[in-house]
């Protein structure tokens, strides 16, 4: 089973992606991610939001009108809220504005939707994306399949059927994913490279850097850097997994007893990235991790990994919340230095 007690408040408006009503969860060791402004964004359907809603699920009209039924909220940059139809089925909704709303929103649909082919993991079925061009009063929007989020479940089914998530690769061999999507709020590029370390390299490493000005690291140190992470990247072979990519414990549940995981930053890479993210904020029991390896163990040298990876995920939070973020993230880039053999 999950662990409970996380802060309610880091579930509304964390992540762009942040959808679901769910129990919280705790934390263990690092300081959790903190909310995000709504914007000042309304949380009371419009009647033309709900009928666009309808147009762009298809619905027939025995099932018409749609009506608000609650969970109207924030969560990142949009607001959320539930439709219920005339026979009782329930949708999970987000709304937002402008472009680069719509690309966030498309972004999340297109990951959950890649998710959910697999038939592994449960994650809510992706219903339709709204574009401005389709729905010029009401979009950007999208809507998905309504869960019950809430109480315990078996933590080790999660561990299994992540793993079997995970044994999904690209369908060409490469790493990255067909859009760019975000992590938090910032810009994540999943531009298709042909090995896992070239992808985490210029996509993640340097990436990340660019955005906080490489935290006060001189280039050739930074380069001497690179060669460790390159070394350990390419000590073993990777294939290119099916990763939920933003898998801390709000992102996780279950719904009615299932293992549920959501809100993801999808693409394919390394699998231990994910597995990684578990462990920064906590909220996964051991048996989740038992459960995991049972299914596909974890190869020598993960907790050197673990720690580029979750480099990574503390930038990040040094770019959206400034703060202690800095030190923690300059300590581990030095904790990576020392790998070098």
């Amino acid at each position: 089973m999950l662990s409970r007690g996380f802060c309610p408040t880091l579930l509304l408006l964390l992540q762009p992606v942040l959808s679901f009503p769910r129990t919280p969860l705790s934390t263990r060791g690092l300081q959790p991610r903190k909310p995000l402004s709504t914007r000042g964004l309304s949380t009371a359907p419009r009647m033309s939001l709900l009928d666009d809603i309808a147009a762009a699920l298809d619905l027939p009209p025995s099932s018409l009108p749609l009506s608000p039924d609650g969970g109207g909220g924030g969560s990142g940059f949009a607001s959320t809220g539930v439709a219920k139809d005339s026979s009782g089925r329930r949708y999970f909704y987000k709304k937002g504005s402008g472009a680069s709303d719509a690309a966030m929103l498309n972004a999340e649909y297109e990951g959950v939707k890649e998710m959910h082919g697999t038939n592994t993991i449960h994650v809510p079925e992706p219903l339709a994306f709204g574009s401005i061009e389709d729905y010029p009063k009401s979009g950007p929007f999208v809507v998905f399949e309504h869960l019950r989020i809430g109480g315990g479940g078996d933590g080790a089914e999660m561990g299994r059927k992540l793993a079997a998530m995970h044994r999904v690769e690209s369908p060409d061999g490469r790493f990255g994913f067909r859009i760019d999507n975000t992590i938090g709020a910032t810009p994540q590029r999943n531009t298709w490279e042909e090995t896992w370390a070239d992808f985490f390299i210029k996509h993640r490493f340097y990436a990340m850097l660019q955005k906080c000005s490489n935290l006060n690291f001189e280039t050739s140190e930074l380069r001497e850097i690179e060669e460790v992470i390159r070394a350990e990247l390419e000590a073993r072979p990777v294939p290119p997994s099916l990763l939920h990519g933003d898998l801390w414990g709000g992102n996780g549940a279950f719904a009615d007893g299932e293992p549920v995981i959501y809100d993801p930053a999808t693409y394919y890479g390394d699998r231990e990235a994910d597995l990684a993210m578990t462990e920064l904020f906590g909220g996964f029991s051991g048996d989740f991790y038992q459960g995991y390896k049972e299914a596909w163990p974890l190869d020598a040298g993960y907790e050197r990994r673990r720690v580029i990876y979750n480099w990574y995920h503390i930038a990040n939070h040094y770019v959206l919340f400034g703060g202690g973020y800095m030190q923690q993230a300059q300590g581990m880039l030095r904790t990576i230095k020392s790998f070098k053999k």
